[in-house]
């Protein structure tokens, strides 16, 4: 009984080392691929390299097969509302006041967004003073509604906030 689950681990394993061998390319470790803000052209080039087929350009979705890309990265500064088209992006909002144990909400404009795609949202960088947490994301047609608490007991936020956001769309 040991010796054919030993036999059957073992060609289980050989199996594992042959389909991991089977010629996967490596990640471009070079210049611009391993800069940050060429990580979306990275993956998709990975992804390129690794069975899609048709022209390839640099920062764009593969094309021919379907296979995954990991979307539009977009950027925006200023008070809410604020358009940023991109499944994924960060948003610097103007500077929040927002009094401790309180909470508001920041809207994102973004065409490829509807009531029905998932999305997440995290605080990015920030020197304000007081504890600011994503408390809720909510999608609707064409927006993103980020609803930022100030967990703090004392303090008011007093500056400007990263929103990280990143949606699921289907």
């Amino acid at each position: 009984m040991l010796k054919k689950l030993l036999q059957s681990l073992a060609f289980v394993g050989a199996l594992t080392v042959t389909a991991l061998a089977g010629g996967i390319q490596l990640m471009p470790s070079t210049a611009p691929f391993n800069e940050p803000s060429q990580t979306v052209a990275t993956w998709n080039a990975f992804v390129y390299l690794n069975g899609a087929s048709g022209p390839y350009t640099a920062g764009a979705a593969p094309t021919g097969v379907a296979l995954p890309s990991i979307g539009v990265f977009c950027t925006a500064t200023g008070a809410t509302p604020q358009t940023c088209n991109g499944q994924r992006g960060v948003i610097t909002t103007n500077s929040l006041a927002t009094a401790a144990s309180t909470a508001a909400n920041f809207v994102i404009n973004d065409s490829l967004i509807t009531a029905n795609n998932a999305c997440t949202a995290t605080i990015g960088n920030t020197t304000s003073a007081g504890t600011p947490t994503i408390a809720q994301v909510v999608t609707g047609a064409g927006t993103i509604t980020v609803n930022i608490a100030n967990v703090a007991t004392a303090a008011a936020l007093n500056n400007t906030v990263n929103i990280n956001f990143s949606c699921y769309v289907n």
